[in-house]
């Protein structure tokens, strides 16, 4: 595949006159789990499978030196369950340039960012995806102004969202700020410390998936702080992520039948082994609350080695354990998974 790129930016290829301009990656996923679970009435259940998780195809173009614009096409398919997928993902437009002026715009079809998602372990949709992200990320049709300046980056969007309020219309509504720092010295420090809010987190994808309404009766905030620290090839991961209020007990309750409040937090801790070729180690708490009717476990415990083999590719192999709330809304105990992928990306 990046031959042929290749060959078709060459000075003979068709892609000849815009080679310096544009910019084709992607990236490819397969992997194989087997999951057991205990169920609170006593009966055990298990599976495993292999899968082609991921398969995803960005272009980029720089149209000039104050307009790019980025296309992201996505085939996902979860090893255990959920639907198959091939979307645009992202598409986007943006008119900027931080290195001449701070200030920028971005329009079009993207991840909102609210969170940062930080994870270092094995992706797969639904198996071992970290809480905040899904209970946070958010795809939307935005419009994004940002700020970036020796290290500060600062961005406010808007967007309409697909859960309206009951009584309201349909209107540009929803909104979000995120602002974090990013500092690195000669040492090898780096440091990454940020917040953010949504103004409805109903609109998340996973949350709005979980409610199943196109309408709630009152918009639901979220926050979100988190933390990135490395050092000598060491690394701590924290972040945390909560609704600002209580959903309405109808759209999503505790099992007390009061409006829930969910919150999750993950964090993730590790190191990068050099040994000729990088052995990434890393080790994962997380964990929720008021959270059983969303299925998310209430703490979480793992343990994932990512090896590089080559330049761009990387096998991995990680281990979960889950302990769910007595009142899980799906009955269960305890979740074992190992998970191992191989990714490539170019």
């Amino acid at each position: 595949m990046t031959d042929a790129i290749e060959e078709m930016k060459s000075e003979e290829g068709p892609l000849a006159g815009i080679k310096d301009k544009i910019n084709i990656s992607g990236l490819i996923e397969f992997g194989g789990a087997r999951e057991s679970v205990d169920n609170r009435n006593g009966t055990d259940t298990s599976q495993s499978d292999l899968n082609l998780t991921t398969v995803e195809l960005s272009v980029e173009a720089e149209v000039n030196e104050w307009v790019n614009v980025a296309t992201t096409f996505l085939y996902e398919d979860a090893t255990f369950g959920g639907e198959t997928s091939v979307d645009l993902d992202v598409g986007t437009l943006t008119i900027g340039n931080t290195e001449k002026f701070p200030l920028f715009f971005t329009g079009g079809t993207m991840y909102v960012p609210f969170g940062a998602l930080l994870t270092h372990f094995p992706d797969d949709p639904i198996i071992d995806q970290p809480l905040t992200l899904v209970m946070g990320e958010t795809r939307e049709k935005a419009g994004l102004v940002g700020l970036e300046y020796r290290g500060f980056s600062i961005s406010g969007y808007a967007f309409n969202g697909d859960l309206d309020e009951t009584e309201g219309e349909n209107h540009i509504e929803s909104f979000g700020l995120d602002a974090h720092y990013d500092f690195t010295d000669d040492r090898g420090l780096e440091i990454m410390v940020g917040a953010s809010y949504i103004s409805n987190i109903s609109d998340s994808d996973g949350l709005s998936d979980a409610l199943g309404t196109a309408t709630i009766r009152d918009q639901v905030g979220g926050f979100d702080t988190y933390l990135h620290i490395g050092y000598a090839n060491f690394f701590f991961d924290a972040e945390y992520m909560t609704a600002t209020e209580d959903f309405e007990p109808a759209e999503l309750a505790i099992w007390r039948g009061t409006g829930a409040q969910p919150e999750v937090w993950n964090l993730e801790v590790g190191y990068n082994w050099d040994w000729g070729r990088n052995l990434e180690i890393a080790f994962k708490y997380a964990g929720s609350d008021e959270a059983e009717n969303l299925g998310f476990p209430e703490d979480r415990y793992g343990i994932a080695f990512n090896q590089t083999i080559f330049e761009g590719v990387i096998a991995s192999l990680a281990f979960l354990h889950d302990k769910f709330d007595e009142k899980d809304m799906n009955g269960r105990d305890d979740r074992n998974v190992v998970f191992g992928q191989v990714a490539v990306e170019f």
